[in-house]
Order: structure tokens, then C-alpha cells, then sequence
């Protein structure tokens, strides 16, 4: 990619195309491209792996929101992104 961008991680194309709504959501730019080398789980039925890059002026911002999605706050940060979705049993 261009030096001005910045690669926040690799996921699972699920979680990176939902992380990347939440980018978006607070004003983020992003993109991202496949791994090479996972078409074999692609094949199979799994999903593809995807890098995701932000301009490398929001790349503090968008850490802070990774971090808090996938840290031990995990639940509350899902409640938030999915509001009044519980599981009714």
C-alpha cells in the first residue's frame, strides 16, 4: 500500500467487513485487500482473511476502536454496535 496508509491488522473477512462498518461509522476511511494464500480455506467453504488499511491520520483513532472492540469489553461494544438484539430465550 502507500506509505500514507496504514495497516491495522489481518482478520477473517466476517469480522473485517463488520469492523470496517464501524470505521465508517465514525468517519474513517478504510479499504482493505485479501491475503493471498487463503484460497484454499476459501475452497472449503471458509472465509477469506482480509488487511485492513486506514490513512495513516486516523490509524490512532482507528487502534483505539479496534482495541475496544476486541478487548475484554467486548460484549458491551457488540451491544452497542448491534442495540436491542438480545438473544430471547
Amino acid at each position: 500500500m502507500n506509505e500514507g496508509f496504514e495497516l491495522l491488522g489481518t482478520m477473517d473477512e466476517v469480522w473485517a467487513k463488520m469492523f470496517m462498518e464501524v470505521l465508517k461509522d465514525n468517519g474513517i476511511p478504510c479499504t482493505s485487500m485479501p491475503v493471498f494464500g487463503y484460497a484454499l480455506t476459501a475452497k472449503t467453504g471458509g472465509s477469506d482473511a482480509r488487511k485492513i488499511f486506514v490513512p495513516a491520520i486516523f490509524g490512532e483513532q482507528a487502534k483505539a476502536l479496534l482495541e475496544e472492540l476486541y478487548s475484554g469489553n467486548g460484549e458491551e461494544a457488540l451491544e452497542a454496535l448491534f442495540p436491542g438484539e438480545e438473544n430471547e430465550q
